[in-house]
């Protein structure tokens, strides 16, 4: 049975274009104060943004071939953000059960934090509000310790680059460059 997603990804990239710039939220700008949130992980313990540096991956679910790519990409360079300070955090709709079998399942260390009903996707604009239920839409933001959206990214952007930028706009933060 083909399912809505993959009747889209047929259609001709200037159409799917089309209907993304028409119906996807747009991302929140680059300077804005990121929407305060606080979410559990799977492993009962409760995150926030804090004063860090942190990098929000919205994912459209556990398990997910795309997903489990772009996580385990991120875990792959998890010392690099380490020694950067910056947390990693991804964002789904998932139960703790669910994130808790792909967390261990993965190898995936950083906390997986269940957004029940979507509000924190939603605020983020990283989600469609479908009739019965959010759709989350790949979505990558890094926010600066100030709350400061500092990159916004829809799919799966290069967690090479994501950190080649935080080192970047630390160095700037330094120097004041």
């Amino acid at each position: 049975m083909s399912t809505l997603r993959d009747q889209f990804h047929r259609l001709p990239l200037a159409l799917q274009e089309s209907l993304r710039e028409r119906f996807f939220p747009k991302l929140l700008p680059e300077g804005e104060t990121a929407p305060e949130w606080h979410l559990q992980s799977w492993d009962n313990s409760w995150h926030r943004q804090g004063k860090h540096w942190s990098v929000m991956v919205f994912y459209v679910q556990d398990g997910g071939t795309q997903d489990r790519e772009q996580l385990l990409a991120f875990q792959k360079l998890l010392p690099e953000f380490d020694r950067l300070k910056v947390k990693i955090f991804g964002f789904n709709i998932a139960e703790a059960e669910s994130h808790e079998a792909f967390a261990t399942e993965a190898g995936i260390t950083f906390p997986l934090l269940t957004d029940r009903g979507g509000s924190v996707a939603r605020q983020f604009r990283a989600c469609l509000q479908l009739p019965l239920r959010p759709v989350f839409l790949r979505t990558v933001y890094l926010v600066n310790p100030e709350r400061k959206l500092r990159l916004g990214n829809r799919g799966n952007p290069s967690v090479e680059a994501i950190l080649r930028s935080v080192a970047a706009l630390q160095q700037v933060s330094k120097t004041g460059m």
